[in-house]
């Protein structure tokens, strides 16, 4: 034991020392560089992720778009969309500059509330709107009326050719009208058919049959 602490307690060979002082004083490790950013498949993935949504949201508020106006289009009264179907009616009427493209919207307009009570009368539902909706019709062919009469004056120089353009086409338009409500009338009730009535003596003063 004396001869082993002996030996334990010599200093270190030169060789030792001169390799550990290297070691000690050599130069700092590098810093670990950050990995490189992904570009490959899983990186395309997710920009091409961020990207479809605008897309995919785009076509569903279009496809929302299309699908509500359809459903203005088709709607009656009472429906919830009604309101919007008459506004955009009211809408283009006024946007109209014309006096003829007016009377011509609104004679439209007048068969639209016509085929709109025959649909009333035939749903066993909302009848209580046949009356409203009569009313607009007639209405809307007054507003017709007044439109022509403001075109005949300002080109009173061609009166006689644009009042026969004109009772040509509103004498159509009569016509049409008369064979739709007379075909409704028996399903009206008393008030509806006093109303109806009211409506086809107006359009046959303005245009007589023939």
């Amino acid at each position: 034991m004396s001869r082993l602490g002996a030996r334990m307690t010599a200093s270190p060979r030169p060789e030792f020392q001169a390799t550990l002082r290297d070691r000690l004083t050599g130069p700092p490790a590098e810093q670990e560089r950050p990995e490189p950013r992904a570009t490959g498949p899983r990186h395309s993935r997710r920009r091409s992720h961020r990207t479809l949504f605008p897309r995919l949201l785009s076509t569903v508020l279009v496809a929302s778009m299309v699908l509500s106006g359809v459903q203005t289009y088709r709607s009656m009264p009472g429906d919830t969309f009604y309101p919007l179907k008459r506004a955009a009616e009211s809408t283009l009427f006024h946007l109209s500059t014309d006096e003829a493209e007016r009377a011509n919207r609104s004679l439209g307009y007048a068969e639209t509330r016509a085929r709109e009570v025959k649909e009333l009368l035939g749903s066993g539902k909302r009848e209580d709107m046949i009356g409203e909706t009569l009313q607009a019709m007639e209405d809307t062919t007054r507003s017709a009326v007044t439109s022509l009469e403001q075109v005949r004056r300002r080109e009173a120089h061609g009166a006689v050719a644009v009042e026969l353009r004109e009772v040509k086409e509103f004498r159509r338009f009569v016509q049409k009208q008369r064979t739709q409500i007379t075909g409704m009338l028996p399903r009206m009730d008393a008030e509806d058919q006093r109303r109806a009535h009211g409506y086809l003596d107006y359009i046959d003063g303005l245009a007589p049959p023939g």
